[in-house]
């Protein structure tokens, strides 16, 4: 590791971790410093507002997804260049993958990093509480990572600064400064999390700017840098070499969607694909834009297209075009959660059937309730874009359901911690589509092979 880092954690989800991440972000970015981000996870969303304040792709650390090794190589290469890396948690700094250890947590990706914790604390109605809420974590295993402490929600500087006196004399932990409770700060959230950062408008990019000048008016600066310095004196993992995969001889061009509809990708599958050789090619549908024509694949992502049914609807000569690079063409295609519904027969929201590229026999539907949500243990039912047998990790997360199929053919079967295996999606030869988003690095071969298809 070659330069300081923090790791931005909290109690629990909902402390302002994202709030304080961004607001440091914009801060030291302001002050012409290098910020790298990384996200503790596997989240989409707040890696692409990191990306919106510091202008470097954020990066996804997640052990279950990846591994170790994925994790200490991942932060090390993206961080050699940064004056400094913030690393946001998730959930609270001790929830990981079990109930009966640190493992997938926060607190874990500190301890195999050497990254010093910032530890978010949500003051709202507490005064010297909060200091038996820090003293609490110091004593749990994992707790002795916590160098430094920035208030949340504070009522005003005098409560700041009472929190503040009773959380140092109890803890000899350091509190760094301290947010107001503002309005004016807060962005504007859907079901998922915040409004993504492709969708923001200008408004939420000035929130985010006053965000940093407020932590920046309430924050030692000095102690943020000599706490980010103590990474410094951890042990560094070592970082076994990665599996060496040689590049294709022949350039295979992968189109991606991306757009505010499509934007929910890991930073580092587009790496692993470039790494291997290919081309990106960017297009955004709901704009009107067909599949680049000298595309040789195509990756459909997830997002948010049940929001902008209307603007893809507006365009059927797109519609109709990836149909028929899918379905007459057969170029290989990847089509995960919003891909998926948008390679389907229709979307319904709000009760209102929109039509879509028809390249799959179902129609999904929009519901109040989260439908699925957590890790996925993926297993290629049959040869297509990967190889039968290939095993992926992955996420889900959505709101929606098929409301009508017919001739679905499952294309691989999922297992998670809360429900058996079972299969999933639509698989047939040159197209593999579901709401599970893969992590490229787990099953790096697979991709290869993806890759490899459509070249002859």
């Amino acid at each position: 590791m070659s330069t300081d880092c923090l790791l931005i954690g909290a109690p629990a989800s909902g402390s302002g971790k994202t709030t304080i991440t961004l607001a440091l972000m914009a801060l030291l970015t302001a002050q012409g410093k290098r910020v790298q981000g990384f996200k503790v996870g596997p989240d989409y969303i707040d890696p692409a507002f990191h990306h919106l304040v510091t202008g470097r792709h954020s990066y996804n650390l997640d052990v279950w997804m990846g591994g170790e090794e994925d994790v200490c190589r991942t932060f090390e290469n993206q961080s050699q260049d940064a004056d400094i890396s913030l690393i946001e948690g998730v959930m609270g700094v001790l929830d990981g993958v079990s109930s009966d250890s640190n493992w997938g947590s926060s607190a874990h990706i500190a301890e195999i990093l050497g990254c010093p914790i910032l530890l978010v604390l949500d003051i709202h109605a507490m005064a010297r509480s909060a200091a038996a809420v820090v003293k609490g974590f110091q004593m749990f295993a994992g707790g002795a990572s916590i160098r430094g402490v920035v208030l949340n929600r504070a009522g005003s500087s005098r409560h700041a600064a009472m929190v503040k006196s009773a959380i140092e004399q109890e803890t000899g932990v350091s509190v760094l400064g301290y947010l107001t409770q503002d309005a004016s700060i807060v962005l504007p959230e859907r079901h998922l999390g915040l409004i993504t950062a492709q969708e923001t408008s200008e408004e939420s990019r000035r929130k985010l700017e006053v965000a940093g000048r407020l932590l920046g008016e309430n924050l030692d600066v000095t102690e943020l840098w000599r706490v980010a310095n103590q990474a410094g004196d951890q042990s560094k993992p070592v970082v076994a070499s990665r599996t060496h995969l040689p590049r294709l001889s022949r350039r295979p061009r992968v189109a991606v969607a991306y757009d505010r509809a499509f934007n929910f990708y890991y930073p580092a599958n587009f790496d692993l694909l470039t790494r291997l050789g290919a081309e990106l090619l960017w297009f955004r549908p709901t704009s009107g834009e067909r599949v680049p024509p000298e595309a040789t694949h195509l990756y459909l992502g997830g997002g948010f297209p049940e929001e902008y049914v209307e603007d893809l609807v507006r365009h059927p000569d797109i519609l109709a075009d990836v149909r028929h690079r899918v379905l007459s063409d057969r170029v290989p295609t990847l089509a995960e959660c919003g891909g998926y519904m948008f390679l389907g027969e229709a979307i319904w929201s709000n009760g209102q059937r929109f039509p879509m590229v028809g390249a799959i026999p179902m129609e999904t539907e929009m519901t109040p309730s989260l439908q699925e949500l957590g890790y996925r243990e993926l297993t290629v039912l049959s040869d297509g874009i990967f190889p039968s047998g290939s095993r992926f990790r992955g996420h889900a997360y959505h709101h929606s359901r098929i409301r009508r199929s017919s001739g679905l053919v499952s294309g691989y079967e999922v297992s998670s911690a809360r429900a058996p295996m079972a299969p999933e999606g639509h698989g047939i030869p040159n197209l593999l589509a579901g709401y599970s988003h893969l992590y490229f690095p787990s099953a790096p071969e697979a991709v290869r092979t993806w890759l490899q298809q459509g070249l002859a």
